[in-house]
């Protein structure tokens, strides 16, 4: 009887926590995804401020300014695709981990609405029971 109820707990338990940890996972597998972005652009964006520290150093007349400064607009440029292209990632990684947190979600509530209604249905076996002899 009392291994019965452990195991009706454990049962149920499981039933509960199973869409906590579904969700945990994919906040893990969602935050991992933007560190990986954040690490990716502040890589880029150094590379990018590096090269610009390099070609402003190696300034050493007029025509090189001209140069130095003809190649800002392309410079200017390809920060703003980065910044658009990182921008678009976050935000289907917030889509994705919306759809897949819905997905859980809905399928939380369908287990839930099962065991509501089997759950009666056990109470009235329980309360049934075999007959005593008289």
């Amino acid at each position: 009887m009392t291994n019965e109820i452990f195991e009706k707990f454990t049962a149920q338990a499981q039933t509960f926590f199973a869409p906590v940890q579904e969700l945990n996972k994919l906040y893990i597998y969602n935050i991992e995804k933007l560190f990986e972005i954040q690490l990716n652009s502040a890589r880029d964006y150094t590379e990018i401020c590096l090269e610009q520290m390099r070609s402003a150093s190696e300034i050493t007349d007029q025509k090189a300014l001209e140069s130095f400064l003809s190649k800002q607009g392309d410079t200017f440029k390809s920060i703003g695709e980065k910044v658009i292209a990182d921008s678009q990632a976050v935000a289907n990684i917030g889509t994705q981990f919306s759809t897949e947190a819905q997905k859980i979600a809905e399928k939380s509530v369908e287990v839930a609405t099962a065991a509501v209604s089997q759950a009666p249905a056990a109470a009235k076996k329980a309360t049934v029971g075999p007959k005593k002899a008289a």
